[in-house]
């Protein structure tokens, strides 16, 4: 099952920013069954997110994220079927909207259309798992465990693991409810998994053919980069407490967070260039990311980078599990070179050597300068908010061992998944 990552971005009327923000906490306090975007309707949806950003410059700005399964035609369908009074209260207080009612799904529809923003970068944890699949998959788990703890009762346990692994198959095949987890398919399809490793292939091709021009051309942008480093004004300012504990606020709640922030990039063609290039080589790495991890990192289910207003601004939308404090101590160890190749870009970030060198390696400042970049964020919906990356892919190992032949050891193996 292929997933799209987007947003859609909207300029915000000034004089409704008010109107708009009671609107969005109302959605927030009540997202279960609330009538204007009842996300669970959405089943194609894995994570969604409404942000108001305004740093007095560019906004107000509304961030409308969508991380869902299948291509946005389809999705936008389901979007405006299920949630189409609520999108015209909420876009009716944003700048060039233009339908008259929620019935006007055409105005609708090309108002969104041409606000949506793709990502430069982006990473999905479970890749090829639709969020129909996750839920069954979370289902299936929970059913063979509650069977497992009858034989624990009746006293059935304590028989040979083959045995006791063809009572699951038993039970599973017996239940009409569960005949969908027989056949499984491939997360990925072979087209799909080799693509990704292709295109880095090409791409390393194409570096060695051109080796005598790149090399100059890398000294060259050496030099400049060495120079621009050098002359960055630090403009490293402390995250106030306050902000610190309005954010704290909303996090915690479950076991996944969100985050989202808009960081400046900094001033010049050659950052902008740098960046993009930066971010555009993460992207083809991620690609071939398809075992939960980004750069070692275990808890991402969906993050993504987007260049918006022509460049100037960076806009880092992350879904993950545990607390901040841990998503940022692993970025810190796991991944600070990559993290340090794109954050260097921007202002306010620790000073760097060589664009990954030092950075992000100054923990204290750089979690200083990732809070005070972070904004609260005002609706946030998770389709499986119990649920880590971890949890996700064992689902998934359960499902799909359950049928297959295995030996004494990797029997032993698969029942230590419940």
């Amino acid at each position: 099952m292929a997933q799209t990552v987007l947003t859609f971005i909207t300029k915000i009327d000034p004089g409704k920013v008010t109107q708009l923000t009671t609107l969005l906490e109302r959605i927030e306090s009540n997202q279960s069954s609330n009538p204007f975007v009842p996300f669970a309707s959405l089943t194609r949806l894995h994570f969604a997110s409404f942000v108001i950003f305004d740093d007095g410059d560019c906004g107000p700005d509304l961030v409308f994220e969508n991380n869902f399964d299948g291509a946005l035609d389809a999705y936008l369908e389901d979007l405006l079927r299920h949630a189409g009074h609520g999108l015209h209260g909420i876009y009716s207080c944003c700048l060039g909207y233009t339908a008259t009612g929620s019935y006007d799904r055409q105005k609708m529809t090309a108002y969104l259309r041409a606000h949506v923003v793709w990502p430069n970068a982006y990473h999905i944890g479970n890749v090829g798992r639709g969020a129909e699949r996750i839920h069954q998959e979370t289902t299936l788990r929970d059913r063979i465990e509650v069977f497992l703890d009858d034989l624990v009762t009746d006293g059935k346990i304590d028989e040979p693991l083959g045995s006791l692994r063809q009572r699951i198959q038993q039970f599973v095949s017996d239940d009409p409810s569960l005949t969908w987890a027989i056949n499984v398919r491939p997360r990925q399809t072979i087209i799909e998994q080799f693509t990704p490793r292709a295109k880095i292939a090409l791409v390393a091709m194409c570096a060695l053919l051109f080796l005598p021009v790149l090399i100059p051309l890398a000294i060259v942008s050496v030099i400049v980069l060495r120079r621009h480093e050098k002359l960055d004004p630090d403009q490293f300012r402390p995250v106030s407490s306050a902000h610190v504990q309005h954010l704290a606020k909303r996090e915690d709640r479950i076991v996944q967070n969100h985050y989202a922030g808009i960081f400046r990039v900094k001033p010049g063609w050659f950052r902008r260039v740098t960046l993009r290039s930066v971010l555009w080589v993460a992207n083809l790495i991620a690609r071939t990311s398809t075992r939960g991890k980004l750069m070692g990192i275990p808890s991402i289910h969906f993050a993504h980078w987007s260049l918006i207003d022509e460049g100037r601004r960076l806009l880092f939308l992350s879904n993950y599990g545990g607390s901040w404090g841990n998503y940022l101590d692993d970025f810190i160890d796991k991944a600070s070179t990559g993290l340090t190749g794109i954050w260097s870009n921007t202002t306010g970030f620790p000073p760097t050597r060589f664009l990954v060198l030092d950075g992000s390696r100054n923990g204290p400042r750089f979690k200083s300068f990732a809070r005070d970049k972070q904004t609260a964020t005002r609706v946030w919906y998770s389709a499986y908010p119990d649920l880590t990356v971890q949890n996700i892919d064992n689902n998934s190992a359960i499902r799909e061992d359950l049928f297959t032949s295995l030996d004494e050891t990797a029997v032993r193996s698969w029942l230590r998944r419940f």
